[in-house]
């Protein structure tokens, strides 16, 4: 019998885990354990090279023998999908679209294919909530009730945004590959501002945040998935004195670094739950209560729970309910 390739190892890890998103050193111990003649043998850095070889949306994996002509991403080498620093998910085309390596002015560049996937709703007429469901005095028949068809859809809708989907590869440029850590206040402050701009969050003093999730030395926290992280850092006193609480920043501070720990606040993630709420009970809380990090995020685990919607990650459902919360409830027509 053959000895398996390392690539067959790290996706018999991936497909064995009891974890939707495993972490790179969650792969490594299991080689090291199932395997350890081969881990023996084998270089630290070869296991991170062949995973970045066989994700579809690392930028870069064309630096790779193999990856460095034009294809579309459904080899068999082409099994896993990035979700953050150091994680990452068995690929899924149905729920993460179709990537492809391309040339672009004599440079491969990886990029989701540039057509709609998944299902297609005649004259834009999506589905209906189903006849069981309570209707309550909130419901509004323009909503449709979260499924995985809808969420297929939305992603779908977001993918092809090619102003978000552009920001959001500078970002994770940013947060993963260029300034990972956040020891190194002129590197946080890179960050902090070019975070600001992209999610217009209006921060009083770029340079106060900055300095303030400097003195906060947060790596080792965001690491563990600390929730309370997320009030520490929203807590801020600018350097005049004044209290300020930057709680959706904080989030998407957090978010950026480690997606899957932290989703992101926003007042159209608000509307859209608060509207769930009323018309489905998924669950307990009150307005208030999504203001606190920890309710907050189990409000979100409980939301894709009630819907069935496990096989995506926490970035794919914050994505849905942001682009579907900015188009039920534009800023213009109701209070933020």
């Amino acid at each position: 019998m053959s000895e398996k390739a390392l690539w067959q190892i790290i996706h018999e890890a991936v497909s064995k885990s009891c974890n939707e998103v495993v972490e790179i050193s969650e792969i490594r111990s299991y080689i090291e354990f199932n395997y350890p003649a081969k881990y023996n043998k084998i270089h630290p850095g070869t296991i991170n090279a062949q995973v970045t070889y066989c994700c579809v949306n690392q930028q870069s994996r064309v630096n790779f023998p193999g990856n460095d002509k034009e294809r579309i991403a459904n080899s068999k080498y082409d099994f896993l999908y990035r979700v953050g620093r150091g994680q990452i998910t068995l690929y899924k085309p149905e729920i993460h679209g179709q990537w492809e390596i391309a040339k672009i002015d004599d440079k491969f560049v990886v990029r989701h294919v540039n057509k709609k996937l998944g299902v297609d709703f005649p004259n834009n007429k999506q589905p209906k909530m189903s006849s069981h469901t309570k209707r309550s005095k909130t419901m509004r028949d323009d909503i449709p009730r979260p499924s995985v068809e809808q969420v297929k859809f939305y992603l779908d809708k977001w993918n092809l945004l090619e102003s978000y989907t552009a920001n959001e590869s500078e970002l994770n440029r940013l947060f993963w590959d260029r300034y990972p850590t956040n020891d190194v206040r002129d590197e946080i402050l890179n960050k902090v501002a070019i975070l600001d701009k992209a999610y217009s969050t209006h921060l009083k003093s770029i340079f106060d945040m900055a300095t303030h999730i400097f003195q906060l030395k947060i790596d080792d926290r965001l690491q563990s998935g600390d929730e309370s992280l997320v009030s520490d850092i929203a807590n801020l006193v600018l350097s005049n004195g004044s209290p300020r609480i930057e709680y959706s920043f904080a989030t998407k501070y957090c978010s950026h670094h480690r997606a899957n720990d932290y989703p992101i606040y926003d007042s159209y993630v608000e509307k859209l739950l608060l509207h769930s709420r009323d018309v489905d009970g998924f669950a307990k809380f009150h307005k208030k209560d999504l203001r606190n990090f920890s309710i907050f995020k189990q409000v979100i685990l409980e939301f894709r729970k009630f819907y069935s919607l496990e096989n995506f990650s926490i970035k794919e459902i914050d994505r849905y309910l942001w682009l579907l919360g900015k188009e039920k409830f534009p800023k213009g027509k109701s209070k933020k």
